[in-house]
């Protein structure tokens, strides 16, 4: 057994020391993390991390060193080097067992939760989605014990509740791509009148104290990009409770109530992600891919069970969504270097469902065809050069 009072006074030099292996310093890691991958689910508050660094540097922890690590992890980019420093795999298993360490022989913490999570981001952006599901589910078991998934008695901002809620999240975008998907969810649902997340305002960490509003509607002001995702993520719940349902009833009133939802969120969230730094890039990727999961499934559906018209409606949604994907991949053109940090690796995936979707459908103008899948190869390369598949690991269309 780990001698857990020694991890405190060891593990923050050993973290220190891969880091600067890497080249990178920690309030580098800072900046990039915070406007870059943060945007996707907000879960941290870059105010709260700042003060946990300064008071990390007089009385430092196990716990706080490793969430340094995981977001040096994420943040590392080796094409910034040439040769690298160090690889990508090493920073990865030093950080792999560095969790396991603290795992085995401390009770769970948010602090222990949190890098978790960023552990789980780093499987699935770099294309192992069972890896990333494996681990959310560890962290959903430690959450689970630590009690963060009770529902806060008091308005205001509530770390546990966020940590919460990012699990949730990322434990269904995981969910979508994952080969695994007789496995239940470890998370509870999403309910409709549940409490959303508080926000970060911005970089500075001004904390909103808007926590007691529902889930919905989707028309209500003052919800910023943590809450819209949260949002996003119980519809998307939504759409996989209703493929697992081996005898649903009502499916085409259930796939047109959902249909509409996600169409409205994601009306009031579009706009707001051209910006890529202020965006709700999250709520927009979710939402995307919950629809293009709604309607291949409706497509694939027995004709027995689903009226022409509605698979009629399901093939001009996935067309409509297309295109949006489309303008979401010409925006990408536009970012560049350490900007790329700021698309969310979900749009990794989204693009290579999109492209085969394309594959099979073919166009009669296949000019056309040609020029709009060449969009997304481009996108779609950008975005592997920032976020490489690990050798050995292939996505799974």
């Amino acid at each position: 057994m780990f001698d857990s009072v020694a991890l405190n006074a060891t593990l923050p030099l050993e973290v220190i020391r891969v880091i600067q292996l890497s080249r990178q310093s920690i309030d580098e890691i800072d900046t990039r993390y915070f406007n870059g991958l943060h945007l996707w689910v907000p879960f941290l508050c870059p105010r709260r991390f700042r003060r946990d660094l300064t008071n990390f540097q007089s009385i430092p922890t196990a716990e706080f060193s490793l969430i340094i690590f995981c977001m040096s992890l994420i943040t590392y980019d080796p094409r910034q080097y040439n040769p690298p420093p160090i690889g990508h795999d090493t920073l990865y298993f030093h950080a792999k067992t560095l969790f396991t360490q603290l795992q085995v022989s401390r009770r769970p913490s948010i602090q222990l939760i949190q890098a978790g999570i960023l552990i789980a981001i780093y499987e699935y952006a770099h294309g192992r989605p069972d890896s990333a599901l494996a681990s959310i589910d560890i962290c959903a078991r430690m959450a689970y014990k630590a009690g963060i998934h009770q529902k806060p008695e008091n308005p205001g901002w509530n770390e546990a509740w966020n940590t919460w809620w990012a699990i949730r999240i990322f434990e269904r975008v995981f969910y979508c791509e994952t080969t695994l998907t007789d496995l239940p969810l470890i998370s509870s649902p999403p309910a409709e009148a549940e409490l959303l997340p508080c926000e970060s305002r911005d970089f500075e960490g001004e904390e909103n104290p808007i926590l007691s509003c529902q889930g919905f509607p989707v028309n209500l002001v003052g919800i910023g990009c943590f809450g819209r995702a949260a949002q996003a993520t119980y519809l998307l719940d939504r759409v996989i409770q209703m493929i697992k349902c081996t005898e649903p009833t009502d499916l085409k009133s259930r796939i047109v109530a959902l249909d509409q939802k996600l169409l409205r969120l994601l009306a009031t969230t579009m706009d707001r992600c051209h910006d890529h730094r202020r965006g709700h890039c999250g709520a927009v990727c979710i939402s995307i891919r919950a629809l293009f999961i709604l309607h291949q499934h409706v497509l694939h559906l027995n004709t027995t069970h689903i009226a022409s018209e509605c698979r009629q409606h399901s093939q001009s949604a996935l067309d409509t969504v297309t295109q949006m994907i489309l303008d979401i991949a010409r925006n990408h053109h536009r970012i560049h270097g350490p900007d790329v940090d700021a698309i969310s690796p979900v749009y990794n995936y989204i693009v290579r469902h999109t492209l085969q979707y394309l594959y099979e459908k073919r166009y009669p103008d296949s000019d056309a065809w040609f020029q709009e899948s060449d969009t997304l190869r481009q996108s779609l390369a950008k975005l592997n050069r920032r976020w490489p598949v690990d050798p050995g690991i292939s996505f799974e269309l």
